[in-house]
């Protein structure tokens, strides 16, 4: 994954699960039964685009591959099954 649109990104944290905060950077922590567990990641608000090293920072955060992150933003991977490889990984109970 080249770039990616800040919008994209967005929108598909919010439908996996995550909570977002806004602060200087708008803040997303992912949720599990209405609980903040300890992933979490964050954007810049002056960024419409990611460039490759910020979303590779940003997939490390999810404590995800590279494929696994492209799948998050695209979709095929659902908030469920995102979750079970957390919990899978030992990231999160």
């Amino acid at each position: 994954m080249k770039t990616c649109k800040s919008r994209d990104i967005e929108a598909a944290l919010l439908k996996k699960g995550f909570l977002a905060k806004d602060s200087h950077h708008k803040l997303f922590y992912l949720t599990k039964a209405g609980k903040i567990t300890g992933v979490h990641t964050f954007m810049s608000h002056g960024l419409r685009e990611y460039p490759a090293d910020l979303l590779a920072k940003m997939r490390t955060q999810l404590h995800l591959s590279g494929k696994e992150f492209e799948n998050l933003i695209a979709c095929p991977l659902s908030s469920e099954d995102y979750l079970a490889l957390l919990v899978e990984r030992g990231v999160i109970e």
